[in-house]
């Protein structure tokens, strides 16, 4: 696997970690009703596992951030940009097979 591939693989990783987070995020009672009384405050198995989900998202955002692509490339924006583009069509990709 190339370098460019195994970025590609992270940042796919990334985004699967990102919609667990925004996941366990909606499934945390909001704090203004838990304040005002009308919700109760949230689960230790909710706090873990939204903790574990930001975890993984900031371990593969560092691992992403630091990968050793990017010292190869001269535009790093275009090259995150190809990043993103090449993580997409990989999940459309699967959505079809």
């Amino acid at each position: 696997m190339s370098d460019f591939d195994d970025l590609v693989e992270l940042r796919r990783a990334f985004v699967a970690a990102e919609e667990r987070l925004s996941a366990a995020g909606r499934a945390l009672p909001p704090h203004a009703a838990v304040v005002a009384g009308e919700a109760e405050a949230a689960s230790e198995e909710q706090k873990l596992a939204w903790s574990a989900a930001q975890d993984e998202c900031r371990r593969l955002a560092v691992q992403i951030q630091t990968h050793r692509w990017w010292a190869t490339v001269d535009n790093r924006q275009k090259a995150e940009k190809a990043l993103r583009d090449a993580a997409a069509e990989r999940d459309d990709l699967d959505e079809v097979r």
